[in-house]
């Protein structure tokens, strides 16, 4: 499991994922359905309100280096394993249109820039924090550990289900799918003790995604959710430069 930072206390660790939980709803929420800004623009304010949450709390831990490197070989099987999986579910969900190609701008900024964010503040920083609340108590050893994983898996789905109550296509059953996408990449995080398997598990179901023709939010096409299929794992305009192929 993670390394436990001593000089983390619960109280603080209770407030930083408190903090984490209202900040995914609030950028989802106020930058999507109360100012409408586009997929684009709003990837980057997502990418950078995550990575202020994440840096902010690796130096209050003083968590260093150690957080990204350690178990980074687990970190890389979990992504591709849980990766794969997911993947495989996307691609027997409905396309909107053709499948295309997935390369340039589109891969680097929905793909890799989107995916990144998400791992991060859906899955690694809130089992991570969750997981050190328990260590500072000194419960994450036998039945403790059990009940601290299960308690770091429930903080990821209260942040995951707050932060796509933000985008208003989310608002109903259509919910239950990004917890299906999200929450095993969170298992996989907890499990290996590395953010490497969230983050890179979410890239490569994003360039699923995009290469299946399914939109990311917040979407900008009319219709159901169903009929775009988005969020049947995460969250992206219509790829930005990929291109149709021929049927």
């Amino acid at each position: 499991m993670f390394q436990p930072q001593t000089t983390i206390t619960w109280g603080g660790a209770l407030l930083w994922l408190l903090g984490i939980a209202a900040a995914a709803f609030l950028v989802s929420w106020v930058l999507t359905d109360r100012l409408h800004l586009r997929r684009t623009p709003y990837v980057g304010a997502l990418a950078a309100l995550t990575a202020g949450l994440t840096g902010g709390y690796v130096a209050w831990s003083g968590a260093g280096a150690a957080w990204w490197t350690t178990r980074w070989a687990w970190g890389l099987l979990g992504a591709a394993v849980v990766g794969a999986l997911l993947t495989r579910l996307v691609s027997r969900l409905p396309a909107a249109h053709a499948p295309a190609r997935v390369r340039g701008v589109a891969a680097a900024w929905e793909g890799v820039v989107y995916g990144t964010a998400e791992g991060l503040l859906l899955s690694v920083l809130p089992v991570v924090v969750t997981w050190q609340m328990f260590a500072a108590l000194g419960w994450t050893s036998g039945w403790h550990a059990v009940v601290a994983a299960a308690t770091a898996l429930a903080a990821s789905a209260a942040v995951i289900v707050v932060h796509h109550l933000g985008y208003r296509e989310f608002r109903g059953p259509q919910m239950r799918s990004p917890l299906v996408g999200c929450l095993p990449l969170s298992l996989a995080c907890l499990a290996t003790a590395s953010p490497i398997a969230a983050i890179g598990g979410h890239i490569l179901i994003h360039l699923a995604m995009l290469r299946r023709g399914i939109e990311l939010p917040p979407h900008t096409r009319p219709g159901p959710i169903g009929s775009t299929g988005a969020a049947a794992i995460g969250s992206a305009d219509p790829p930005v430069t990929a291109r149709p192929t021929s049927a």
